[in-house]
């Protein structure tokens, strides 16, 4: 190896320099673009009687400037903020539909038990009446408006899924196509740097849709998601397919494709569950659709059912304008009951709410695993109850959670399942039933008066009835006794104390105490205050009706009154809790975005100290190897003039 060898392998290595600088800077701005640098060695010595000689520099390879561990740092912080993002931004449009408290259906609601009091104080008013009406279709339209606006929000769900499966079929096919170009090209014994860039950039972009995890296996990206499930296997990518949930035909599952590309049963599709998505664009989205859009629509659905069952049982108690017993004034349906599209088995469901002023605020899936008919929570999965088979019949019934569920017909099989939605379908479903004013049940059926004469301070209050009364034919009369302190009746009367007192028998009252007492059959008023001797009182059939509206009162009352949640919460209140639960989860979920935005931030700047290009290094390295060209040039130059000299001796 000659002197001029030595310097023109410098050049060689020089210029492998300066063209991996030049690349770099020229790739500088490229999104997912690795810095390059040479790899330089001493070439192999040539052996001589006086030690080995040197025989310059090669270039051994042009490596990435890449750490895996930063690379899969980064990608799970992509996927992770990607996720929040993606579920922070529904949040918010469901946050904006539902909007202020005061406002929507909470206005709507409100403004409906004013009118009701205005009915209670001027109930023989017809225009009173048609304005509780028009409060009555303002409340539906209302709620019939958020039912369209939670359809639409999972139909932008929906949408969004397919998209984003579109996306991950389309990464998952370059990585495939990448990993057979890969290992062709590393067969030739060096790296094919472009390639393996355009693989990790295709990685990076699947991190964005879902959480995945990456093996190499021979140098090829074997990329799964979930607890395993494959996406890409060498060159092989398994096609994924957004289709009808088999639980509710109105959202979409994701599942494999089939290889051929044929169209599958529910029977042969291999459906993923929503927890392998876990993080990334699609697990945002489902995350949103199962923790958020569906049980907020439950739980609004759930005060629309309150509100329709307490206003209508109310309304029952009470007698209309033309002195009959007040019938329903609101709809709301049944609940909704989908069989899954897997099932075996021939059963049908029968699904009643126990108590509709206590309607289920979740969704539920009744499931049989050849033993249990087991009740969960549809969002939580918590196991809530059992059905139970009777010994006899063998019908398969019960109560729990708050609904009556049978098997009406058919037999369940091992593995069937039905998704139960006792309240979501009570939005679209909300209607007035009538819109007849004269329906409104002003008055109550039984009413209370003090005698004309009575001279004491006593009062009783209005007669009130609940479900299931009957009033006597004749008026109940109450006559005071000073002396004894008793009052005397000409009907049975029930005490406080369940004691029924019969007639012309008489019973202790205590003016500072008052009491309460009830007659025929669930029929009652409380007196108060001191009466006079020979004060009376009577209760009795309403029979003119038309100028009394306690019953309409009773109902404005309910606007208010603690029927909720345990008794914490009315039916305006539990509204604004409704509104303000979402608000406060759009919040927590903006300063979950932001943290996560900051920690994909960080792992980005780690990654890109590492694999990034830095310009002021890549000006240095330009000078250095401009100098190291230069140095080697004069190798060669004092080769070449040397050669001359030692040719000139022998001329």
């Amino acid at each position: 190896m000659s002197l001029f060898d030595i310097g023109v392998s410098g050049l060689n290595a020089a210029q492998w320099g300066l063209t991996t600088t030049g690349q770099n800077i020229s790739n500088a701005a490229t999104p997912g673009y690795t810095q390059e640098k040479p790899v330089y060695q001493e070439a192999s010595g040539q052996y001589t009687t006086s030690g080995y000689l040197g025989s310059g520099v090669q270039t051994a390879t042009v490596a990435r400037s890449y750490s895996s561990f930063l690379t899969t740092q980064l990608n799970a912080a992509q996927s992770n903020s990607s996720s929040l993002n993606t579920y922070y931004s529904m949040l918010s449009q469901l946050n904006n539909l539902v909007g202020d408290p005061t406002t929507g259906i909470g206005s709507s609601m409100t403004s409906y038990f004013t009118s009701l009091q205005s009915v209670a104080n001027s109930p023989a008013t017809t225009s009173t009446r048609q304005s509780l009406m028009s409060s009555g279709q303002s409340l539906v339209n209302q709620m019939t408006a958020a039912a369209a606006n939670y359809s639409q929000l999972r139909s932008g769900v929906n949408q969004s899924l397919t998209s984003a499966v579109t996306q991950i079929n389309n990464y998952t096919n370059q990585i495939a196509t990448l990993n057979g170009q890969i290992a062709a090209a590393s067969a030739q014994g060096q790296p094919p740097n472009q390639l393996l860039d355009a693989r990790d950039t295709a990685v990076s972009n699947l991190s964005q849709l879902t959480n995945v995890q990456v093996n190499t296996v021979n140098g090829m990206y074997n990329v799964s998601i979930g607890t395993g499930q494959p996406l890409v296997s060498g060159t092989t990518a398994y096609q994924l397919q957004a289709v009808t949930s088999t639980s509710d035909p109105s959202e979409l599952s994701i599942a494999y494709a089939s290889p051929d590309g044929s169209t599958q049963t529910p029977a042969q599709t291999q459906y993923l569950p929503d927890s392998t998505f876990g993080g990334g664009t699609v697990g945002g989205l489902l995350a949103f659709r199962s923790q958020s859009l569906d049980p907020a629509q439950a739980q609004l659905g759930s005060l629309a059912t309150s509100f329709a069952a307490q206003l209508n049982q109310q309304n029952a108690l009470g007698v209309d304008l033309n002195g009959n017993p007040g019938t329903a004034l609101f709809s709301t349906g049944s609940p909704t009951i989908y069989a899954n599209s897997r099932n075996t088995g021939t059963a049908q469901l029968d699904v009643s709410i126990a108590n509709p002023t206590q309607a289920p605020s979740s969704n539920y899936t009744l499931s049989y695993n050849g033993t249990n008919y087991t009740l969960s929570d549809s969002a939580s999965g918590a196991s809530l109850g059992t059905l139970t088979a009777d010994p006899t019949t063998g019908a398969v019934s019960g109560t729990v959670a708050g609904l009556n569920i049978s098997v009406a017909s058919g037999t369940m099989k091992a593995g069937d399942s039905f998704n139960i939605q006792p309240t979501s379908g009570s939005l679209a479903a909300f209607s007035l039933v009538t819109t007849n004013p004269t329906a409104i049940a002003a008055a109550s059926p039984a009413v209370a008066s003090a005698g004309a004469s009575n001279a004491g301070t006593a009062n009783i209050s209005a007669a009130t009835v609940t479900a299931g009364y009957s009033i006597p034919t004749t008026t109940l009369t109450l006559t005071y006794n000073s002396t004894a302190q008793q009052f005397t009746s000409n009907l049975p009367v029930t005490l406080p104390s369940g004691t029924t007192v019969p007639a012309g028998t008489a019973f202790a009252y205590n003016p500072a105490q008052g009491l309460k007492l009830s007659y025929g059959t669930n029929v009652s008023a409380t007196i108060s205050g001191t009466p006079a001797n020979g004060d009376t009182f009577t209760i009795g059939a309403n029979k003119g009706g038309s100028s009394d509206g306690s019953n309409a009162l009773a109902m404005a009352n309910l606007g208010t009154a603690k029927s909720l949640n345990g008794g914490t919460d009315s039916l305006t209140s539990a509204y604004a809790n409704y509104v303000n639960q979402i608000g406060n989860e759009t919040n927590n979920l903006q300063s979950s975005s932001t943290s996560a935005t900051a920690v994909l931030t960080q792992a980005t700047s780690a990654q890109q100290s590492v694999s990034g290009v830095n310009l002021n290094e890549e000006a240095a390295n330009l000078i250095q190897y401009q100098q190291l060209y230069q140095a080697n040039s004069k190798v060669i130059q004092t080769a070449s003039t040397l050669f001359t000299t030692l040719l000139g001796i022998f001329n």
